[in-house]
């Protein structure tokens, strides 16, 4: 290869013959390395946040104990709502309409009094079992949801005097879980759904819970008993508009699963599961780092699907104890979905964006009457059906939130980044992303100098202030990101001319000797969880390190924030691992992790404030995925925060911008080699820190690329063709070309579930 000299740029071509490229990496043993992943239990106890979580998108059970004399499965499913009128613009409105409900448990009963467990989830074959220990024997039990069937399955079988199996459902209130609180807006009268009525049909007992507008949910279940052990099958109907049979729905679910051999069922779920984790690969030194990231992905599987409803905090693990029963637009949904794209499981992104363009009407009418021809938003909280008015007169609580649906918009976006899906972007992402820019645009003033301001709106988690960073984020991201659209995709938008006179008159981000502030005159000068007014760093990446001039500024401003103690929580400290991350820093990134992992991520990976928020746990398994690969700026970024304590790192088809999978190894602290497989075709664009000595294709003779050396590292360019697999190395050596899982070195015997301490 020709010497390269930093900043000089070659064009270079037939440099090297088609290697023959392996594109498929068949070299992981994922029986085996998934074991690793298995989460262990030597304890039990009676915390929701130690419980062994299963589910199938929909429906799901937490296994923990109910006392000393009972193991408790709760049963929940994610649609099963409140479907009550809309009252009012109230910010916690929802809450009352349209909460989560919660539906019961099934509890196994034991004789004795229980003195210890051994307990697994086997997240590969999404199945739990165990051993509970009693002082009248043992229970030993094995659970699984079925991938494509809405059924729990239990299977419990005792010793000793535990021989007789004794189960009992326990059903819930059907009652929103803020009405058992002492919350601002709360109603002071609240009429209550029908109590619920216990019947048997046939082998099935049926708990049917009527709602006031003629719907309902039933939870039917069915036991077979056998010597010394007994099989439980328990499933749920629900119907939210009074059209359908929900007992129906559920006793048909049950009887489909018996009619189908149980070991066709498990065959079907387990290739379900074991297909899904080989989308993609990861492995890194740090076992408890590694395990967390797959539980991750295992929870997104499991609380949804692309035909499902989305995540709101808890997806199908609902529990009453909350005050948290509906869906938040102002970080919860976001930091959920964001690690399903370099994960390369877009498809569960669906779940989200099919809820979007499903409710639009309700987007739209979320705004005042005379905006509705081309506008859309969303206020903070919602149900499933996305109503959540936002209007300026409507300011009590912090309810103004100016950018939540662009924020949305920013990571239905990355699904055609990712994707390339160009029919999605033309049917849907582009015009909501505009509806949702024309929002803000409508609250644009002009002053004497004809610049622009956004009117006073709340800043999450924070206060009220004009030209708030989090809406002016929102605002410049959606503006440029419909320029370039419109540029590349031809589409001859008529309201270009318009946003690119507002992107050059807009009011610069609000800044002070501390860095980015709230927004004009409020300071960041007390402790905030929320990066809201961070949001031009991350994720929009508007502010960058590719900037120098910005680089300063971007330090001062996370230094600032991340100095003030005091509100700090679980995803204050993902937020800041990403900054890190993006600035190449990863040893800040990898400490920041393990101070969230110490002080607030439960044994089952769970975390709480007040009550189960989903989206901490799942931002850092996006932090994770950003000290191994970035793609921003049209870059993608290989390595680019690796912590020094990371000797061997390897991945397989994480997914970038531009569509393409990208897989790569580091051993001994050196890139050994990066494949990029192009699914779309286009030019892509690879900065590494590798000495590039090879560059070669399985679809070409000859290959046309651009390379500079800057800042220490190699920037590569080339042009791609559907289908078509490049392989960048600092070598010759073709059989070292595989992703294989490294060796773990820190924390080497960790498994997550309740230990014993």
């Amino acid at each position: 290869m020709k010497q390269i000299y930093a900043g000089f740029v070659f064009l270079l071509g037939s440099l090297t013959a088609a290697a023959q490229v392996n594109t498929n990496n068949n070299t992981i043993n994922w029986p085996d390395y998934m074991k690793r992943q298995t989460m262990r239990w030597d304890s039990i106890s009676t915390s929701y946040y130690t419980g062994i979580l299963l589910g199938n998108g929909l429906l799901g059970t937490n296994i923990y104990k109910e006392d000393d004399n009972a193991i408790r499965f709760d049963i929940g499913r994610s649609d099963v709502t409140d479907q009550r009128e809309h009252q009012g613009n109230g910010l916690s409105e929802p809450l009352i309409s349209r909460p989560r409900l919660p539906i019961g448990r099934m509890i196994l009963k034991t004789t004795g009094k229980i003195t210890g467990a051994k307990m697994t989830l086997d997240i590969y074959n999404a199945k739990a079992e165990g051993i509970i220990f009693t002082t009248k024997g043992t229970l030993e039990f094995s659970s699984f949801v079925p991938a494509n069937t809405n059924v729990i399955y239990i299977k419990a079988k005792g010793t000793q005097q535990e021989k007789n199996i004794n189960w009992q459902f326990v059903g819930e209130k059907s009652k929103s879980p803020r009405m058992n609180q002492n919350n601002t807006g709360n109603p002071e009268v609240y009429p209550e759904n029908p109590a619920s009525v216990l019947t048997k049909s046939g082998i099935f007992s049926v708990c049917h819970q009527p709602l006031l507008n003629n719907g309902g949910y039933a939870t039917a279940w069915t036991a077979k008993k056998g010597v010394n052990e007994s099989t439980m099958l328990i499933s749920v109907g629900y119907d939210g508009e009074g059209k359908l049979d929900e007992i129906k729905e559920a006793t048909v679910a049950i009887n489909s699963f018996m009619v189908t051999k149980l070991p066709v069922v498990q065959a079907a779920h387990q290739k379900w599961w074991n297909q899904f984790y080989q989308q993609s690969f990861i492995s890194i030194p740090d076992q408890r780092m590694e395990s967390f990231y797959w539980i991750q992905l295992y929870k997104l599987a499991a609380a949804t699907r692309a035909n499902k409803p989305m995540i709101d905090l808890m997806g199908p693990w609902f529990t009453s104890q909350t005050p948290w029963p509906a869906v938040w637009w102002n970080l919860n949904t976001q930091l959920t979905y964001s690690p399903v794209f370099t994960a390369n499981h877009l498809e569960l992104g669906k779940s989200l964006f099919n809820t979007l363009n499903k409710n639009l009407p309700n987007l739209i009418n979320n705004v005042p009457e005379e905006w509705r021809k081309d506008a859309a938003a969303i206020g903070r909280i919602s149900g499933y059906d996305l109503v959540a008015p936002l209007s300026e007169a409507n300011k009590d609580n912090g309810q103004f939130e100016l950018g939540n649906l662009t924020w949305t918009m920013f990571y239905y976006y990355q699904y055609y980044s990712y994707s390339k899906d160009r029919e999605e972007l033309l049917k849907y992402i582009y015009p909501l992303l505009k509806r949702s820019v024309n929002h803000l645009l409508y609250h644009l003033k002009k002053d004497e100098a004809g610049v622009f301001h956004l009117p006073s709106s709340f800043s999450p988690e924070y206060k009220y202030a004009e030209d708030a960073n989090y809406a002016l984020s929102s605002l410049r991201w959606g503006l440029e990101t419909l320029i370039a659209l419109d540029k590349k995709e031809d589409l001859k938008d008529a309201d270009r001319g318009k946003w690119e006179s507002v992107l050059e008159k807009l009011v610069p981000y609000p800044v002070n000797d501390t860095g980015y502030m709230i927004g004009k005159d409020v300071s960041l000068s007390s402790s905030h969880r929320h990066y809201s007014h961070l949001l031009m760093i991350y994720p929009y990446h508007l502010i960058n390190p590719d900037q120098a001039d910005n680089r300063e500024l971007i330090q001062k401003s996370l230094d600032h924030w991340i100095s003030l103690k005091g509100a700090l929580q679980g995803y204050t400290f993902t937020g800041a691992a990403s900054i890190n991350a993006m600035m190449g820093k990863g040893n800040e990134s990898y400490e920041l992790l393990n101070q969230l992992f110490d002080q607030f991520i439960k044994p089952n990976t769970l975390y709480q404030e007040s009550g189960p928020v989903i989206e901490t746990p799942l931002s850092a398994a996006t932090s994770i995925q950003e000290m191994l690969l970035q793609s921003w700026a049209g870059k993608v970024r290989v390595f680019p925060a690796i912590p020094d304590q990371w000797k061997n790192v390897s991945f397989d088809k994480l997914r970038a911008e531009g569509g393409f999978l990208v897989s790569a190894s580091k051993e001994n602290g050196e890139t050994s080699f990066i494949r990029v497989l192009s699914t779309k075709g286009d030019t892509c664009r690879v900065l590494t820190d590798m000495k590039v000595s090879m560059v070669s294709s399985d679809k070409r003779q000859e290959l046309a690329f651009t390379v500079f050396e800057s800042e220490g590292k190699m920037n590569i360019s080339f042009s791609t063709i559907p289908g078509e697999t490049i392989l960048l190395s600092s070598g010759y050596d073709t059989s070292k070309f595989n992703v294989l899982p490294v060796k773990p070195t820190i924390r080497e015997k960790w498994s997550w579930g309740l230990k014993i301490r």
